[in-house]
């Protein structure tokens, strides 16, 4: 009894053996893997602003109906100030009722009514900006949520970044491997990380009457990171 389970056993060990010996890459390849990043940094040449238009008011249709006229007042400065009628859309419309209360907390049972339009505009002349968004607040609009800074076609800075992310990714290698006592062999794979566009945000306030508002437009910039594994010799 003891002896055939000694040979069932020598046999399953001999099975195990046979499969480890035919797993992919068994003694075989040393791989070096490194992440390589480029940057390119560029002035902007869009901008993208956000023109809200609030009202409120005890009457449904008296609110919607002065939040349009307004809306419709700010679309023509835009518009007037160089906007074509492509790069500007509506991108939020709401309407929303709010209960009054007293000052001990208790509903009034009046409702108002708010109602919030948001209009995204496209400036591609981003020296005007200031201008754009004082004709704007003048026109009606009493928001800004936000203005970004962008590239309109950053196609060449996200190949240039390439570029560099690769230049970045063989010297690091290079590095790393010298200090192994290792030589570098054929790239054996090259994986793109989605290009990252770092737009630039300005935040508006304290807006009034007057001259244009002071904006500074800074620097986009463009990001690639390529993921790369070399042989290693």
């Amino acid at each position: 009894m003891l002896r055939r389970i000694v040979f069932v056993v020598g046999i399953l060990l001999s099975l195990t053996l046979a499969a480890c010996s035919a797993l992919p890459g068994a003694g075989g390849q040393r791989t070096l893997s490194v992440t390589g990043t480029g940057s390119v940094s560029l002035p902007p040449d869009i901008v993208v602003v956000n023109i809200g238009v609030q009202t409120q008011s005890n009457n449904v249709a008296q609110a919607v109906a002065e939040n349009n006229r307004r809306a419709g007042s700010v679309v023509e400065a835009v518009q007037e100030a160089g906007v074509a009628e492509a790069d500007v859309r509506t991108t939020y419309f709401s309407v929303s009722p709010q209960q009054q209360y007293d000052p001990t907390g208790s509903p009034t049972g009046v409702v108002s009514y708010f109602v919030d339009n948001t209009i995204s505009v496209t400036l591609r002349q981003i020296d005007a900006l200031g201008s754009l968004l004082q004709a704007a607040l003048n026109a009606g609009a009493n928001s800004i949520n936000g203005v970004q800074f962008g590239i309109d076609d950053p196609s060449q800075a996200q190949a240039d970044a390439r570029q560099l992310a690769m230049a970045d990714a063989q010297a690091r290698a290079e590095t790393l491997a010298g200090a192994a006592g290792a030589r570098l062999g054929e790239v054996l794979s090259i994986s793109t990380i989605a290009p990252m566009t770092g737009d630039a945000y300005a935040m508006v306030a304290g807006i009034g009457e007057g001259g244009g508002v002071p904006i500074s437009a800074g620097s986009t910039d463009v990001q690639v990171q390529v993921y790369v594994v070399y042989e290693l010799k």
